[in-house]
């Protein structure tokens, strides 16, 4: 039988594991809150809905991407936009591969649901480097 003291540490436990920690609370995300107002629209409860939904979020979040990209590019000096051309370019190699490997794992699923997944982890790529230039941008941007 547990003891009321592993109770309290397994309950510690789970509930640290679930919180998020205070650096990790982001802002507000326009194109998470449009994608699923999207994905819960009636119109997009097919297989192709979903999708559609997933390839707007997708671009919508390649485009912040470009942009942020492209105002560190200006703002930096020229060694540090270098070094950020430079992970810019490993990370197109990066997401390129990942998409490969993914395309790959879904080839051996059947069924439709697995389609908008696949549609979902590629907008997550995506997603996540663009969140990531932009709070780049916001740090660069914190003295001016």
């Amino acid at each position: 039988m547990m003891e009321i003291r592993q109770i309290a540490h397994l309950a510690a436990f789970v509930a640290t594991s679930y919180a998020a920690p205070a650096h990790a609370v982001e802002r507000a995300d326009k194109t998470d809150t449009e994608l699923r107002r999207c994905l819960d629209g009636a119109s997009n409860a097919s297989t192709a809905g979903q999708v559609g939904c997933e390839v707007a979020a997708r671009d919508a979040y390649d485009k912040r991407m470009g942009a942020a990209y492209r105002a560190l590019l200006r703002a930096l000096p020229n060694d540090a936009a270098g070094k950020l051309r430079e992970a810019q370019r490993a990370w197109l190699r990066f997401r390129d591969a990942h998409i490969q490997a993914s395309n790959a794992l879904f080839a051996t699923r059947q069924g439709t649901m697995y389609v908008p997944m696949q549609a979902a982890d590629h907008t997550a790529i995506v997603r996540q480097r663009a969140i990531e230039l932009e709070a780049q941008l916001r740090i660069f941007r914190i003295d001016e």
